[in-house]
């Protein structure tokens, strides 16, 4: 890994990754598309009182140094480019986590916790004295996730024309999710099904159920990162619109038109799934913490900390949901 020196002409520096390599060897490599993205960009370095004039503004940004091209795949763009041949599109969807509705799971510390079996979920909902933090693994009736895409600006209603005009005719509405998931922790995913909805009623309260949620199956896309799966929630259309009587925001994370939104829970690895009485997964000790007393007191708990990636299927936005998948492991004995 080294920079590059661009403080002269613009460089173009090209590797083959891992993939590109074992296609070439079989001689089917063949470059169809490209993509942009400005991972190493510091726009704040946009300098518009530059006493040489408007072209030295940019000056310090196009001389920032760079990293050299990597050959793992999907290592070099995380933030990456969206085109869009329409030029009157004044806002684009974001993608937001959803912790205000009944059945939304909500974080702990901006970690959302994951039991992996029903006694440490117990246990959870005790430490906590609330379900409302607790995921249980491979759970479809119970908490979820929730995850909104939508234009989130007060500067537009919320209501259903500003809907169409903003999302539904600008195509701009995340019809699915695809969602990548550590394989070493997480076995699969539940997301929504077709019966789902998302609405408020004329009094606006809420009317919203997501669940039973159905299993996901990891499918043949490529990763964003080594071990890491890839899998499809469907949006449900988001139709929480602006009322009178009950403030939206309420109910939605979205301050304006809104678009979808999913929900899921994960299937952890059986292997991390064993109760307090059997062995624990060497997978804790590898790559998390074991024996930790995180809530005080003697009860002691095995845990692994991963992140979940959510991309909006039509608006390539994307959010990060760190995830902390814990089991009960018993309680120190006192001597």
């Amino acid at each position: 890994m080294a920079f590059l020196d661009n403080s002269g002409d613009i460089i173009l520096d090209a590797v083959l990754t891992d993939i590109g390599r074992k296609r070439l060897a079989q001689g089917n490599f063949k470059i169809t598309k490209f993509a942009l993205g400005d991972d190493e960009i510091n726009y704040t370095l946009f300098n518009r009182d530059h006493p040489s004039g408007s072209a030295y503004f940019d000056l310090e940004i196009m001389q920032t140094p760079i990293l050299e091209a990597f050959t793992q795949t999907n290592a070099n763009i995380n933030y990456g480019l969206t085109s869009h041949t329409r030029t009157d599109l004044l806002y684009l969807p974001v993608l937001k986590a959803n912790e205000l509705v009944t059945s939304a799971a909500q974080t702990t510390s901006s970690v959302y916790y994951v039991a992996t079996n029903s006694e440490t979920a117990g246990k959870l909902r005790t430490a906590f004295s609330s379900s409302n933090y607790v995921l249980e693994s491979s759970q479809a009736s119970d908490m979820a996730i929730f995850v909104e895409s939508g234009l989130d600006t007060s500067k537009l209603t919320s209501d259903s024309t500003n809907r169409s005009s903003y999302i539904l005719n600008t195509n701009l509405l995340d019809s699915s999710y695809t969602i990548y998931a550590d394989s070493r922790f997480v076995a699969g995913l539940l997301t929504p099904g077709r019966t789902a909805y998302f609405r408020n009623n004329t009094d606006g309260t809420a009317a919203i159920n997501m669940t039973p949620l159905r299993n996901s199956t990891a499918n043949s896309s490529t990763p964003i990162l080594d071990n890491y799966n890839t899998f499809t929630g469907i949006g449900i259309n988001n139709e929480v619109t602006f009322n009178d009587l009950v403030d939206p925001t309420t109910i939605s994370a979205i301050a304006g038109p809104r678009g979808s939104v999913t929900a899921l829970n994960v299937v952890v690895d059986n292997e991390l799934a064993a109760r307090s009485t059997a062995a624990r997964s060497v997978k804790f000790d590898k790559y998390g913490s074991i024996n930790q007393t995180i809530f005080g007191g003697s009860e002691k708990y095995d845990y692994i900390d991963t992140t979940i990636y959510v991309q909006g299927s039509v608006s390539s936005a994307r959010m990060q949901l760190p995830v902390r998948i814990i089991r009960y492991a018993g309680t120190w004995l006192e001597i």
